[in-house]
């Protein structure tokens, strides 16, 4: 029998899912009643929106299911976002896995901060990559920097370097805070997760980290929007959501918050800058220069302060490079990364 309290909602947004789906609700049925499981069927052409059906007849009270047409990854998220029933949010992704055993630790570690005066802004955990049938080929921690076991605020936390950046995988927000600040997220679109990731992060005052592996990121598969051939191909999309999330918040702004938290937001732009530059030189025909350009120019004229405190970043500066060798290095930095962690 369902709880009556659903501590946490996860949101899977589904688009022609039918063959992997399956795997990414059984690790979050693990969690019990407990869990808001919202399968979002968005638009596909195949056995997805059954599949999801049958799930949420065989499970009622914990899966439900939106049908809606398709509006991209983020259409699901703000579904999502609007209807939840938990009290804290997540996003899991139709062709991930989640750990059971972590995810009934990360379930413990939210009842025991379910009340008003004890809830956290943002939960982050650990995640692995997986790679086709092999688990945790790489993993992302956050003991180094973060406190755990209690409460903290930005201020407690250690420098976050370049390699300490999180992905969407590694985030559980509260969800009243989404809410309150009438978050959405651009739709009929790839790469928004960029956006999800950092915009919200300067709202977050009070957080907690549970250092367990509560996902698996599979990289590698083929048609996945990480893949290099698909961020080429939609390279513009790329472009204008990172573009977006890098002017979130003015230089101002993150100067207010505490030192390791503006830290972080202007390493987490520069890293996310310097990637999407390496794509750019990639294809560095007309296109992929016209677009690094128009990149730069629209963070400078959002604010020249922003643009300045990128530039001097490490990171920054490289995304910067004008010269054929220092584009060389960017790229060769890029595709050695990825092989190191072995995406592909």
């Amino acid at each position: 029998m369902a709880s009556e309290i659903k501590l946490l909602t996860a949101v899977v947004p589904c688009y022609n899912s039918a063959p992997y789906m399956e795997r990414a609700v059984q690790g979050l049925l693990s969690g019990g009643g407990e869990m808001d499981i919202l399968l979002v069927d968005d638009g596909s052409k195949d056995d997805t929106g059954k599949i999801a059906d049958r799930l949420a007849s065989e499970h009622p009270g914990v899966v439900r299911v939106i049908h809606q047409p398709n509006g991209g990854h983020g259409s699901g998220l703000n579904r999502g976002i609007e209807t939840a029933q938990g009290l804290y949010f997540k996003v899991v992704d139709s062709d991930d896995r989640i750990d059971p055993e972590a995810l009934n630790a990360l379930l413990s570690l939210l009842r025991d901060h379910a009340s008003p005066d004890r809830q956290a802004d943002l939960v982050v955990h650990d995640y692995a990559y997986d790679r086709e049938e092999t688990h945790n080929v790489f993993s992302m921690t956050y003991e180094s920097v973060m406190p755990q076991g209690r409460l903290f605020q930005w201020s407690e936390c250690k420098r976050f370097g370049v390699s300490k950046q999180f992905l969407i995988h590694a985030l559980v927000y509260r969800t009243a805070l989404l809410r309150e600040h009438d978050f959405r997220l651009p739709e009929h679109t790839f790469y928004e997760d960029n956006v999800y990731v950092y915009k919200p992060l300067p709202w977050t005052k009070n957080l907690l980290y549970l250092h367990q592996k509560v996902y698996g990121y599979n990289v590698g598969r083929a048609g996945q929007s990480v893949n290099e051939e698909n961020l080429l191909k939609r390279l513009d999309q790329l472009t204008n959501m990172v573009t977006q999330m890098t002017t979130s918040w003015r230089k101002a702004q993150l100067d207010a918050l505490p030192k390791p938290l503006e830290t972080y937001m202007i390493n987490n732009a520069a890293s996310q800058i310097w990637s999407l530059s390496a794509l750019h030189f990639i294809g560095y025909g007309d296109k992929g220069r016209a677009l690094h350009e128009t990149m730069w120019t629209k963070i400078e004229d959002f604010d020249p302060a922003l643009y300045r405190a990128l530039i001097r970043t490490p990171m920054g500066a490289m995304a910067h490079f004008k010269t054929k060798p220092g584009r060389w290095l960017v790229k060769s930095m890029y595709h050695l990364g990825h092989k190191i962690m072995k995406f592909g």
